[in-house]
């Protein structure tokens, strides 16, 4: 199997739920711990890009994407041998290891792999079309002016744009349950009835 890191993603500003998803408890883990141990139960070394114990965000609040590409130049800096990422949230807490399992299976042949409408989780090949489109979409300057998000000239900061290019898989979803994230306490409450009925 390639060399494949698991990467949460748990850099979000978490103004709607009023405090830090990573911190949340689910099942006496807090959602940070059940994140890892969903990407540990594949084999998988972990990284963590944002929060107070992860990698932090080379552009802090320009989105999931961004997170990505810290991790990516983190690799690099300290040589890796890295050749995708499976990425996860850590906002989902239904999430399962039979799903992120799938897209490993599926992604492993080399294809940025994902859901049917729901661009994370994600398996991500680490090559040399990957690294390209992440270094033009997040490079500062252009002719020594900073260059705005929403300039022209510059590929949206998007998980969907990035994987359009990519002609990324998406596989069919079973249980859309599963892939739901949580953003609100009332989304989180909801989660948990799920989690345990008692």
């Amino acid at each position: 199997m390639a060399s494949c890191y698991g990467l949460i993603l748990a850099g979000g500003l978490s103004s709607r739920m009023g405090t830090d998803k990573a911190q949340l408890h689910r099942n006496g883990q807090t959602m940070l711990e059940y994140s890892q141990s969903l990407l540990e139960s594949l084999g998988l070394e972990v990284l963590i890009s944002g929060s107070e114990k992860g990698i932090p965000d080379l552009f802090p609040e320009l989105g999931p994407l961004a997170g990505i590409y810290t991790a990516v130049k983190h690799c690099e800096s300290e040589n890796l041998d890295i050749d995708a990422m499976l990425i996860i949230p850590v906002d989902m807490p239904l999430l399962t290891h039979q799903l992120l399992q799938k897209l490993v299976r599926v992604g492993g042949a080399g294809v940025a792999t994902c859901y049917a409408d729901c661009y994370l989780p994600l398996y991500l090949p680490v090559n040399n079309e990957v690294r390209s489109y992440l270094e033009q979409v997040f490079e500062e300057r252009e002719d020594g002016k900073e260059v705005s998000q929403t300039s022209p000239k510059k590929s949206p900061r998007s998980i969907k744009r990035m994987l359009a290019t990519l002609n990324a898989n998406e596989l069919p979803v079973e249980d859309t349950q599963a892939l739901s994230n949580v953003n609100t306490p009332d989304e989180w409450d909801i989660a948990k009835r799920l989690i345990d009925p008692n």
